[in-house]
């Protein structure tokens, strides 16, 4: 073999070493979807339906049937809402891995910031350009702290952050849902008579307006998009962003570097919070207008696998949300053929699966990329 053959085939396999997680980091996700796509195909043929004709439906009623619907996103748009609900649940949950916390109580988080949203959108009745942005600023602090008492207990006492998160996932349901909702801030001590169970509804200077007719899209994916643009620049570009990353990555070789962990740990609770709550208050001030008798839950859970599909990026994240935010707003469609809306469920449970076991997906997509590294290398000293 040539000296020149050798520096190439090295080349190669430098190249490889230094590229493969990162293009194992990008195909895994996608690996997923489609397995996940697979699997539910599966199971829709094996209960009688066409799954060809159940996914036409559905991607027709994500994004439209025609050019005229998707330019105008007037399909989209429900789509889009739902992706940029959980776009900050997501980036609430990928903060937290960054600085290596599982937050499992995003849930929680979003519920405190849903309730602050529907009580202060009820008393300020000033004017949209100041409301809004005093109800989301309101919101992120009250929500923050929640996620950040977390954060505390885990520097503080040792707890570990998973406990604490869910037991404050559930004072936050019953301590809103089991006594606020229907007691102290109960519609009917405003209005007597009232039919609807749940809040008051929040002042019209207080809404989120849908941007076109026909839809109920609105500022929420501006403020999604917003989020998204703050945490990448906050985690890349920031030296806070920076002893967040390195303490996730090993916090004792942060602390012995000098870098404050309980700090960064506490601080990206309360970020972590802070999104959560905001996603909250985007469904409270856009689509509900109250907080309802019957409140959907699993936002804040369904953030987990965002991030984990993402990779706890912000961008990623913000894609992988977006995508299931189409389906999900896409899958009534699928209920045309006798397909419950919430199948699409099992696509992104399965998803989430296999992005967990992520480990496994890696050694066979470096296998087989080491397979074509060395092929390349034999050819090339075969015409040497």
């Amino acid at each position: 073999m040539s000296t020149k053959t050798l520096e190439s085939s090295n080349g190669i396999l430098n190249w490889w070493n230094r590229e493969k997680e990162r293009l194992s980091n990008f195909l895994v996700p996608i690996i997923a979807i489609i397995v996940g796509f697979l699997v539910a195909a599966i199971m829709i043929a094996a209960s009688g339906k066409n799954p060809f004709a159940a996914y036409s439906l559905l991607f027709r009623g994500a994004i439209g049937g025609s050019f005229q619907e998707i330019i105008t996103l007037k399909v989209a748009g429900e789509g889009l809402l739902k992706g940029a609900i959980l776009t900050l649940t997501g980036l609430s949950v990928a903060v937290a891995f960054n600085v290596g916390l599982f937050n499992i109580g995003a849930e929680g988080q979003f519920i405190v910031g849903a309730i602050t949203a529907a009580y202060l959108g009820f008393k300020l009745d000033i004017s949209p350009w100041i409301n809004i942005p005093l109800i989301l600023i309101a919101v992120a602090v009250i929500s923050g702290l929640y996620g950040a008492f977390a954060g505390w207990l885990k520097i503080k006492r040792g707890v570990h952050e998973v406990i604490t998160t869910i037991m404050l996932n559930w004072i936050a349901v019953n301590l809103v849902e089991n006594w606020l909702v229907v007691g102290p801030f109960n519609i009917l001590r405003y209005q007597p008579g009232a039919v609807l169970a749940g809040t008051p509804y929040v002042k019209a200077s207080s809404r989120l307006k849908p941007f076109f007719t026909g839809t109920r899209l609105n500022a929420s994916i501006i403020i999604a998009i917003i989020a998204v643009i703050l945490v990448y620049l906050l985690l890349t570009r920031t030296v806070l962003g920076y002893e967040i990353r390195a303490t996730g990555k090993n916090p004792k070789a942060a602390k012995y570097a000098g870098i404050n962990t309980g700090k960064a740990m506490v601080t990206a609770m309360f970020i972590s919070g802070a999104l959560a709550g905001i996603s909250g208050a985007c469904m409270i001030l856009g689509t509900e207008g109250r907080y309802p008798g019957v409140f959907r839950p699993g936002y804040g859970f369904d953030g987990i696998t965002m991030a984990l599909i993402g990779g706890s990026g912000a961008i990623g994240t913000f894609f992988a949300a977006i995508f299931f935010g189409l389906v999900r707003g896409g899958a009534t469609g699928m209920q045309l053929i006798g397909i419950h809306k919430t199948f699409t469920d099992i696509i992104q449970g399965i998803a989430t699966l296999f992005v967990a076991g992520q480990v496994g997906i890696k050694f066979l997509l470096y296998r087989i990329g080491e397979k074509k590294v060395l092929t390349k290398e034999v050819a090339e000293s075969a015409d040497d």
